[in-house]
């Protein structure tokens, strides 16, 4: 008896039942995408941090110069390219500015392969008294269009990056 009570009761409810499991469904896929959302923005967020991180930790250790001043103490320098490093008679493996192209070179293809932009701003504009304050800055700007349900979110973000000669 307590049977066939129970299953009326389910022919009744049919309709409202494949409602509400549509509506699940719906609000699932919809979870889903955000999930991916932000997964692959924070993947493409990473990769611009490593990126610029790894440009201006390179550019700082190719452009230092450590010497000793007149009053024996010592000095480091940061020189912006070759040219200038040999003015001053300074040996050095690269100029910072000149490692930094070629790294960015070589590690932006792995961004550009996610991103539709990738911009790297040197220096916050090339201000010279970075160098002389032994400070290399990088910012790597990213644009990129990532798919959420059935259309696409613009997303721009900025990483930034500064690497410095300390002395401890």
């Amino acid at each position: 008896m307590r049977l066939r009570g129970i299953s009326e009761r389910l022919v009744d409810e049919r309709g409202s039942i494949t409602l509400t499991a549509l509506f699940f469904l719906l609000c699932l896929g919809g979870l889903v995408s955000l999930l991916l959302l932000t997964g692959q923005a924070g993947l493409l967020s990473m990769q611009a941090q490593q990126t610029a991180d790894i440009v201006s930790k390179g550019a700082r250790a190719a452009g230092k110069w450590v010497y000793i001043d007149d009053e024996g103490s010592k000095r480091t320098y940061l020189f912006a390219t070759t040219r200038e490093a040999r003015r001053n008679k300074a040996d050095i493996v690269r100029g910072a500015r000149e490692e930094a192209e070629i790294l960015w070179r070589l590690n932006s293809p792995a961004i550009k392969r996610r991103a539709d932009e990738a911009v790297i701003i040197h220096q916050k504009g090339e201000q010279k008294h970075l160098y002389r304050q032994g400070i290399y800055h990088v910012r790597v700007e990213v644009f990129s269009r990532l798919p959420l349900l059935w259309q696409e979110v613009e997303a721009g973000m900025d990483r930034t990056s500064q690497s410095g000669i300390y002395d401890f």
